[in-house]
């Protein structure tokens, strides 16, 4: 059973596949289906991957989830540091109870970020990505160019989501006024529905750099065949650089996604905007109700073989105990839980 990227329905989980049928992601597919481990065998499961656990690498909003994993297989109790001079992190406390090979094991674990990790996995220099989105045309041709088709998995939900001031009046968008800000012919708040006297309120409308994770959302769930306003003075690189900026901004807009929005970078002047009268939640998430929900998917190579534990750290995360060890992250698992 397969299914067209990006669009999805948590109904379309419900029934799933015996079997999954090899299919290149450059033929615009995604898979789902019954997972090839044995649920039942956990242990040897584990054991399988602490003794060769493969190369990973990912989209920087990602990075927990790769984290929660690695401490799960290694069975080492993790939890969320504060940092305060950058982004919170999510793993082992520096002065955790473990062997230093392991704590250099587990804090070895980086992420290249959406492009980066994609251009990894192409190359061979990692083994399994975990990214915000599914592969761009530019991924693809590389991918094409080396002879490597990829094999592309939902894994979990996330959610494309709009940065406001918290002193910005306006709580939701809507999709037509985003793509008029965006495109340039919406620029004043007054035209979204904000008017305070004596104030322009000239509107900012902050993007993200090309072929990064946010960007690529941007075009592929918003602006469609539309062309963003050139503003390369509004560009800004890093996940960091929207919520710092219009933390800063009370006339500013910018995106990405729910996860590092709530959970990696929570910044205190920031709202996420609702979108057709529906705020990003947990639930609405998890419903699909939100209109921007989106998916996190597993890659890896489709060489990759069969017995590898690439393959089975993939085939396991899409097992109910897998999932469950996606929730615990914070993502939004993407398989029902069993009664």
């Amino acid at each position: 059973m397969r299914r067209t990227l990006v669009a999805g329905s948590v109904a379309a989980w419900l029934v799933l596949a015996a079997v999954m049928l090899p299919v290149s992601v450059a033929q615009s597919t995604i898979f789902q289906g019954t997972p090839t481990p044995d649920p039942d065998d956990q242990t040897q499961v584990m054991a399988q991957l602490r003794a060769d656990y493969p190369r990973v690498d990912g989209s920087t909003s990602a990075y927990p989830l790769q984290m929660t994993i690695a401490c799960h297989v290694y069975a080492v109790p993790c939890s969320w540091q504060e940092n305060p001079f950058a982004e919170d992190y999510y793993g082992p406390a520096f002065d955790a109870d473990i062997t230093p090979e392991l704590l250099d094991r587990l804090w070895g674990i980086v992420h290249s970020g959406t492009h980066g990790s994609y251009m990894n996995l192409i190359a061979g220099d990692a083994d399994i990505i975990l990214v915000a989105r599914e592969p761009s045309g530019d991924e693809l041709t590389a991918a094409a160019d080396l002879g490597v088709d990829l094999d592309v998995r939902p894994v979990a939900l996330d959610a494309f989501v709009f940065l406001l001031h918290v002193d910005n009046p306006i709580d939701y968008l809507t999709l037509d006024t985003i793509r008029a800000i965006y495109t340039g012919e919406m620029t004043t708040w007054a035209g979204a529905g904000m008017y305070q006297p004596g104030l322009d309120a000239l509107i900012n409308p902050y993007q993200r750099n090309p072929n990064s994770g946010s960007q690529e959302l941007m075009l592929r769930l918003v602006m469609g065949d539309l062309s963003m306003i050139n503003a390369p003075d509004m560009i800004l690189p890093g996940m960091m650089g929207p919520i710092n900026v219009v933390g800063d901004d009370p006339y500013g807009v910018g995106y990405s996604v729910y996860f590092y929005a709530v959970h990696i970078n929570a910044h205190p002047n920031i709202k996420l905007a609702g979108i057709e009268g529906v705020r990003p939640t947990p639930k609405t998430i998890a419903d699909w109700t939100y209109p921007l929900t989106t998916e996190v998917y597993v890659v890896v190579r489709d060489d990759m073989p069969p017995d590898s534990t690439t393959v089975l750290l993939r085939d396991w995360l899409l097992t109910e105990e897998g999932q469950a060890v996606v929730a615990s992250s914070g993502y939004v698992a993407i398989l029902p839980k069993e009664d």
